[in-house]
């Protein structure tokens, strides 16, 4: 049965989303349009300032004697109505031509930088392409999932090893640090389907991609994989190497050779160089160091990278797409991440953190669990003070 997607570029693309194609397209027509119009309306001022004196001139006629008033009103209509007309007809052509002769120097002269918007608008033609394929296929998606689930009443997707259409299932008691994502529509699907995959396929790559948006971190995913698949027995080792791709492509990889058995989470993963990605996946293979691979980073760099890099996507087949997350789904975040490390906490508390999130990027996960994080530590120290542990989170916590 053929796969759905048989490359990690393939997956991509389907779930990249339009935010101004189209509008863009349409907006240079509309400027086009408003240009050839300016240009027409200029040459219709000239034509009538041309056309000016012609109906001027014939006026001082009313005053030569009523005798010759006939010849002289026809003969001023007939030779100014040739003559200035040609004359002014011909001053905006040429007038037009020197601009365009004194411009042309400077196109020139500038060369480099009509380079650089022209590799700018086609990379924004690209990321708007891509986005409205992702738009139509999430449509369909959603679409069929209806009618599906319409008819069975059994929530389905897509093996994406063998592409075949497989019960959803749930998520893995064991995999309790992912459990707070369950919340999050579209990423507790692609995380439930991910874990069941990898266990259902043990010889397959396990390695991921977890795709963000721009101003996300998405560090703290990478290790909540990390530590599930420990749990579950994916990975033999609880060991886990953090690592931004330009350090990476800098470094040795002696350095990852205590990490065997563990996984390794990089960082900005679109901006990794290709040749050190190989040797890293080489390196990870289950008869050299045997470690999980995380990609982090933003979706359209990570799309790119594997759009020019074909020849290892094979070694990703596992998308989790978090890159829509907004306020809701942090919420959910942050409500499964307090009960999680065992605390306690009322509404008053998780309405303050959502005022929190105002002061962040939308959706970095990273920053937000890290605050969490500050907030259980002050929770801790006002209890110890006070001679209780009850780990219960107070609005003055935070």
């Amino acid at each position: 049965m053929k796969k759905p997607f048989s490359t990690a570029y393939d997956a991509i693309k389907k779930l990249l989303n339009n935010l101004f194609g189209k509008k863009k397209d349409e907006e240079g027509v509309q400027e086009g349009a408003e240009a050839a119009s300016a240009e027409e309306a200029a040459a219709e001022a000239a034509e009538e300032k041309a056309e000016e004196p012609v109906k001027e001139e014939p006026a001082p006629a009313a005053e030569v004697p009523k005798k010759e008033e006939k010849k002289p009103a026809e003969k001023p209509a007939e030779k100014p109505a040739e003559k200035p007309a040609e004359k002014p007809a011909k001053k905006p052509a040429e007038q037009a031509k020197k601009p365009a002769q004194k411009e042309a120097p400077k196109k020139k002269a500038s060369t480099k930088e009509q380079e650089e918007q022209k590799q700018y608008e086609a990379e924004v033609k690209r990321r708007a392409e891509r986005a409205a394929r992702r738009e139509r296929e999430e449509k369909k998606k959603e679409a069929a999932q209806a009618a599906r689930e319409a008819y069975n009443n059994e929530k389905t997707a897509t093996d994406p090893v063998t592409g075949e259409e497989i019960p959803l299932g749930s998520l893995p008691e064991e995999a309790t640090y992912l459990k707070k994502y369950m919340r999050i529509p579209t990423t507790s699907d692609d995380i439930i389907v991910a874990i069941n995959s990898i266990i259902r396929h043990p010889d397959m790559p396990k390695n991921i991609v977890i795709l963000g948006r721009n101003g996300f971190g998405t560090v703290k995913v990478g290790e909540d994989f990390a530590r599930s698949f420990y749990e579950l027995g994916i990975v033999k080792s609880d060991k886990i190497a953090k690592t931004k791709a330009k350090q990476l492509n800098k470094m040795s990889l002696d350095a990852l050779k205590k990490l065997q058995g563990g996984c390794l989470i990089i960082e900005n993963a679109g901006l990794v160089s290709f040749d050190k990605l190989v040797e890293v996946i080489r390196d990870s293979q289950p008869q050299n160091n045997d470690y999980v691979v995380i990609l982090t980073g933003e979706i359209d760099s990570l799309a790119n990278f594997f759009e020019e890099n074909g020849d290892i996507v094979d070694q990703f087949i596992y998308l989790i797409d978090i890159h829509k997350i907004k306020e809701r789904g942090m919420m959910h975040i942050a409500r499964g991440y307090v009960k999680e490390k065992g605390y306690k906490a009322d509404k008053p508390v998780f309405d303050r953190l959502k005022e929190s999130l105002k002061t962040m990027e939308e959706g970095n996960i990273d920053r937000f669990v890290g605050y969490l994080d500050e907030v259980m530590g002050r929770c801790d120290k006002r209890e110890a003070e006070d001679g209780i542990s009850g780990k219960e989170i107070q609005t003055n916590d935070i």
